[in-house]
């Protein structure tokens, strides 16, 4: 992955205790990345775990008649888990620490989707 690629989410993101990840549909990391407390890119091992959320998500949103999906936010103690659907199938995470408000959550969610859809266009 290239630099370019690798650092693509760092305006949305800032200085918050977050991280963003561009996944394909097959949950290939495409741009972004993801350290464990390490420092240990682990983008490859989130992106095979998630691998097909995105078409379950979808589906799950069909079966129920309630539209398409834009986002879904899950929230733990430890952190707070965003996904949202860019192009091509492909979805975008965001990590964040427990103590981001979901207001920025969701902002910087926003912003992330943007960019990425911004730089798959500027691939094709």
């Amino acid at each position: 992955m290239s630099e370019a690629a690798r650092t693509l989410f760092a305006t949305a993101i800032g200085e918050a205790e977050q991280t963003a990840l561009l996944l394909d549909a097959s949950g290939v990391p495409l741009a972004g990345s993801y350290l464990d407390q390490h420092g240990r890119d682990i983008s490859a091992e989130i992106g095979a775990a998630l691998s097909g959320v995105s078409m379950e998500v979808s589906r799950s949103m069909r079966l129920l008649s309630i539209g398409h999906w834009k986002a879904v936010v899950v929230e733990t103690d430890a952190a707070t888990i965003a996904l949202a659907p860019a192009a091509e199938d492909s979805v975008v995470l965001l990590a964040s620490s427990s103590t981001v408000p979901l207001g920025l959550v969701r902002r910087v969610l926003a912003r992330s989707v943007a960019l990425a859809i911004t730089w798959m266009r500027s691939r094709a």
